[in-house]
């Protein structure tokens, strides 16, 4: 299930969700938002920053197993996203087998 919503992610989405990954499941807003501003594989402009996470949600809604399976959570008070620890593991490994085939992946849809 975790491949599933990885592979329906659009890359940009993917890409912060791997971020969270990589730092350990926890980081603020800021620092998410400072990563992929000058990125040089993935920017992503600050503006959009919110609206990428927000389809990390959408996408879990759709695949998850029920609405209670929270993969990313966001505390407004304090601007922190959160994956839950017990998640982060097999978001790792996903991670690890996406590398090896890239095909399974969703594509960044072609421009006009």
């Amino acid at each position: 299930m975790l491949f599933d919503t990885v592979a329906a992610l659009m890359p940009r989405a993917r890409a912060v969700l791997r971020r969270l990954v990589e730092v350990g499941g926890t980081a603020t807003y800021d620092d998410i938002q400072a990563h992929f501003a000058a990125h040089p594989q993935t920017p992503i402009e600050p503006k959009r920053i919110g609206g990428t996470l927000t389809s990390i949600r959408a996408v879990r809604r759709r695949i998850g197993p029920d609405n209670r399976t929270q993969l990313l959570e966001r505390d407004e008070s304090v601007r922190l996203y959160r994956i839950e620890p017990a998640l982060v593991d097999g978001l790792k490994r996903v991670f690890d087998l996406a590398e090896i085939r890239p095909d399974l992946l969703r594509q960044e849809q072609a421009g006009p």
